[in-house]
C-alpha cells in the first residue's frame, strides 16, 4: 500500500541521522554509479521538514489552478518526490503545435542592453540575484554587490565580444566592472516596479522567460543578424570590420517566396555607433544599414523593390495596427532615445514598448496576435546565469523576455531555454517555413508561453507613463471540456513517455482520490484516462491522483512522438486535451514546489544522505550548503529524463560540468528519474549557485544548490 510509505521531498522513505535533519533512506546497492534504491520500511510520522507531507493522500491534494500561470505542477510532484557560417539546413519545415494557428500576427520588439538581473533579478518567482553576490573590481577596493538603482539614467559597461568573454569569465560571471566607465560605475544596479511598472505589469498579467540568452557573446549587429538569420555569418565584431553585405539566407526571404506578409518597422532617428564601438551615431532610417537594420545589406532585401518597401517607417506601425492590417510578421526597432540603450532612459523606453503594445491591444487584430519582447544584449550589466554553450558563437548573456497576447498564460515565468533563433522557430512552425541553419531547427519554440483553450482574454490598456503595481488579475474562461497536459517539474507542455504529467481542467472527478497500490491503477475514483498517439495507437493512462481539477498520471511507454490526444472520462463526462510528446522532456523538481528555486535534491558520501535544502510547512525554503569534503556525490530528481542513453546527459553546477555517474529510472516510483553526479572539487566556497540537467541537448528548468 503506498500510505505505508512518508514522503519528504522525493518519494523515499526517512530515517533521522544523528542530530541532523530527517534525510532520506536511500541506500546505494554497489557503487555510487548505481541507481539508489529505496528500502520500503513501517510508516511513521516524522518532523516536517522539505515541504513534508507524510502520506500518499495528502501529497497529491495540490490543486492550484496552473491556469492561473504559475508553475505549480511541480507542487505534485516536489510533494512526491520532494567557427564559421552555420550549417543550412534542409530539413522538412517543424509542425505546427496545436492552437498556434489561432495566431495570425506576430510582433517582436527589439529593444537594447539590459541584462535580466538588472531589469528582473528580484522579481518574484524568476532565477534572479541569488543572495551574497559580490564580484571584485580590477580598480582595487571592496568588491561590488547589485544594489537598487532608482536612476532612469544608466551607462552601463562595454559590451562586445571581447567584453562579454571577460564578464562571463569562464563561467564565474564576475567581470563586469572591468567594462565599466567608472569602476565599478552602475553595472551592478538593479531596477524593479519602482521605475519598470509596466514592464512588470506585463510579466504579472502575462509571461516573464527567465531563461533567454542573447544569442552570441558579442553586441547589436551580430545579434540582430541571428534575430533575422540565425546566424552572424560567423562575424563576432571584435576585431573585425563591419561586413558590407551578407550573403546567407535570413527570414524575410524565405517568408516572402511562401507569401507571408512581414514588415520590418524603424524608428527614424539616431542609431547606436558609438555607444556600441562604431565612429559615430548614425541619423538613419528604415533604409539605413545600421546595428539594429541589418536588412538593407542583404543583397535579396536590397535589390528586390517588393522586399525593400517592406522596410517601413514605424510610425505606420501605429497605422497598421488601428486600421487592422498589421502583416503576418513584424520586428519594431526603436531609434536610441526609444531603445534604453545607455545613456537612454528607461522611462522612455518603456513608455514607447507601452505605446506599442497598447495600440495592438487597441486593434482589430488583437485577438489573434502574439507579441514578443526581448532586450539585444546584456548592455554591460550583472547577470548571474552563466550562459549554455552551443558553440564557438554562444549563447551570450542572459536578457529579459516578456510574452504578451490574449492566449498568454497569465503570471507564468517560463523557465525554458531560448534565444533569439527561438522567434524564428515560432514563425517557422506557425507558417511552415523551413529553418535556415541549426540553430533555429534546434531552438525551443516559446508556445509554453500560451494556453490555447482559454477564451482570448481583452486587452489590459496600461498608462504609457506607468501603472500601479502590480495590477488587477484577469479572469480566465475555459470552456468546459477542454484541459491542459504539462510537464509534471515545472509547467512546460513538453511530455514524454514514462514520465509524469498533470492534467489541468474543470470537473474531471468527483472529489480527491489517491492511487493505493503499485503498479499503478488506470481507472482511478471512477475515472479513466485514454491516449492516442500521433500514430493513432491507443493506451490507458496509469494514474496517481485525480481530483476534481488535477489529474497526475505518468505517460504510458510506448507512445510515439508527436501530438498526442488525451480524453479524461469520468462517467458522466469527458475533456479532452493535447500532449507534446518528445522521446525525452527534461525537468527538475524543485523543493518549494514551484518548478524554481533551490533543487529538490540529495547530497551523500555513498552512506550518509542530506537533503540540499529545507522547507518550512509554509513552503519557504532555504539551501543547506553543501560540504563537498563530507558530501561529494549530488542527487537530483526529475522527470523526463530516461528516454536516452547516459552519455547524452550532461550536468552543468555553475560554470562547471559535474561528471555524470547515472542517469535515468529512479527504479521505485513511476515515471521519477534521477542523475547522479560527482560534484567538482572547484564548486568549493562558491555559495549559491544554478544547476541544470542537459538531455539530447535539451536544457531543464534551473535548479539551485549552494556550497560552502
Amino acid at each position: 500500500m503506498l500510505n505505508n510509505i512518508c514522503f519528504v521531498g522525493q518519494i523515499v522513505n526517512l530515517r533521522p541521522i544523528g542530530n541532523r535533519p530527517v534525510a532520506f533512506n536511500v541506500s546505494i546497492d554497489g557503487p555510487i554509479t548505481n541507481r539508489p534504491q529505496v528500502t520500503n520500511l513501517p510508516h511513521r510520522q516524522h518532523p516536517r521538514n522539505y515541504g513534508t507531507v507524510c502520506g500518499f493522500i495528502e501529497l497529491m491534494q495540490l490543486n492550484r489552478p496552473i491556469r492561473a500561470g504559475l508553475a505549480v505542477l511541480s507542487a505534485a510532484l516536489v510533494a512526491i518526490l520532494v567557427g564559421g557560417r552555420a550549417p543550412t539546413q534542409t530539413t522538412p519545415p517543424p509542425p505546427a503545435p496545436p492552437g498556434l494557428e489561432k495566431i495570425q500576427h506576430f510582433v517582436f520588439i527589439m529593444q537594447e542592453n539590459r541584462s535580466f538581473d538588472h531589469y528582473f533579478g528580484t522579481y518574484p518567482g524568476a532565477e534572479g540575484l541569488p543572495p551574497g553576490v559580490c564580484i571584485p573590481n580590477p580598480a582595487g577596493g571592496p568588491c561590488a554587490a547589485p544594489f537598487h538603482d532608482a536612476q532612469a539614467v544608466n551607462q552601463g559597461g562595454a559590451h562586445n565580444w571581447a567584453n562579454a568573454l571577460n564578464c562571463i569569465n569562464g563561467g564565474l560571471m564576475d567581470g563586469f566592472i572591468a567594462g565599466s566607465v567608472q569602476k565599478p560605475g552602475d553595472v551592478m544596479g538593479w531596477h524593479d516596479s519602482r521605475e519598470l511598472p509596466n514592464y512588470w505589469n506585463y510579466a504579472q498579467l502575462y509571461v516573464l522567460q527567465d531563461r533567454l540568452f542573447e544569442s552570441i557573446t558579442s553586441y547589436s549587429l551580430p545579434a540582430h543578424l541571428y534575430m533575422v538569420a540565425a546566424q552572424s555569418g560567423g562575424y563576432i565584431g571584435t576585431g573585425q570590420p563591419k561586413p558590407a553585405s551578407y550573403a546567407f539566407t535570413e527570414i524575410t526571404n524565405l517568408l516572402a517566396s511562401g507569401k507571408i506578409d512581414w514588415k520590418y518597422y524603424v524608428n527614424r532617428g539616431k542609431t547606436a555607433g558609438a555607444a556600441d564601438g562604431g565612429p559615430m551615431n548614425i541619423d538613419s532610417d528604415e533604409t539605413t544599414y545600421t546595428f539594429w537594420n541589418p536588412l538593407p545589406a542583404f543583397p535579396s532585401v536590397k535589390s528586390d523593390p517588393n522586399q525593400f518597401g517592406r522596410l517601413t517607417n514605424a510610425a505606420q506601425f501605429y497605422i497598421d495596427a488601428q486600421n487592422g492590417t498589421l502583416p503576418q510578421v513584424s520586428w519594431v526597432i526603436p531609434n536610441s532615445e526609444l531603445s534604453e540603450h545607455p545613456p537612454a532612459s528607461i522611462a522612455t523606453g518603456s513608455n514607447y514598448v507601452t505605446g506599442l503594445i497598447n495600440a495592438v491591444m487597441n486593434s482589430p487584430a488583437w485577438n489573434s496576435t502574439a507579441i514578443f519582447i526581448a532586450w539585444d544584449d546584456w548592455g554591460g550589466f550583472y547577470d548571474h546565469v552563466d550562459p549554455p554553450k552551443v558553440d564557438q558563437y554562444g549563447l551570450g548573456i542572459r536578457v529579459p523576455g516578456l510574452v504578451i497576447s490574449p492566449y498568454a498564460r497569465q503570471g507564468y515565468v517560463d523557465h525554458k531555454s531560448y534565444s533569439f533563433e527561438s522567434w524564428l522557430k515560432i514563425v517557422e512552425e506557425r507558417f511552415g517555413v523551413i529553418p535556415m541553419t541549426g540553430r533555429d531547427n534546434t531552438a525551443n519554440d516559446m508556445t509554453d508561453a500560451f494556453d490555447f483553450t482559454q477564451q482570448p482574454r481583452p486587452p489590459v490598456i496600461l498608462n504609457a507613463n506607468g501603472s500601479p503595481y502590480p495590477p488587477t488579475p484577469q479572469n480566465l474562461i475555459h470552456p468546459a471540456g477542454t484541459m491542459v497536459v504539462t510537464n509534471s517539474a515545472y509547467g512546460t507542455y513538453a511530455v514524454a513517455p514514462e514520465a509524469i504529467a498533470t492534467i489541468y481542467g474543470s470537473n474531471l472527478a468527483a472529489g480527491p482520490v489517491q492511487a493505493q497500490v503499485i503498479p499503478l491503477p488506470t481507472m482511478l475514483g471512477g475515472i479513466t484516462v485514454n491516449l492516442k498517439d500521433a500514430t493513432g495507437a491507443t493506451f490507458a493512462v496509469p494514474l496517481i491522483y485525480v481530483s476534481p481539477n488535477q489529474v497526475n498520471c505518468v505517460i504510458p511507454k510506448g507512445v510515439a512522438i508527436g501530438v498526442a490526444t488525451l480524453v479524461v472520462s469520468n462517467g458522466n463526462a469527458t475533456s479532452t486535451g493535447t500532449a507534446m510528446i518528445g522521446a525525452t522532456a527534461p525537468g527538475l523538481y524543485s523543493a518549494n514546489q514551484t518548478g524554481q528555486g533551490p533543487a529538490a535534491a540529495q547530497v551523500t558520501d555513498g552512506q550518509i544522505y542530506a537533503n540540499t535544502a529545507q522547507c518550512n510547512s509554509a513552503g519557504s525554503c532555504t539551501l543547506v550548503p553543501i560540504d563537498l569534503s563530507r558530501s561529494p556525490y549530488l542527487i537530483l530528481y526529475g522527470t523526463g529524463i530516461r528516454g536516452t542513453a547516459q552519455a547524452n546527459v550532461s550536468v552543468k553546477i555553475g560554470n562547471v560540468d559535474a561528471t555524470v555517474t547515472f542517469a535515468g529510472a529512479q527504479g521505485t516510483f513511476a515515471g521519477l528519474d534521477q542523475v547522479n553526479v560527482a560534484s567538482p572539487a572547484a564548486l568549493k566556497g562558491r555559495g549559491q549557485l544554478v544547476v541544470t540537467v542537459t538531455v539530447n541537448g535539451q536544457a531543464t528548468n534551473m535548479g539551485q544548490v549552494a556550497f560552502q
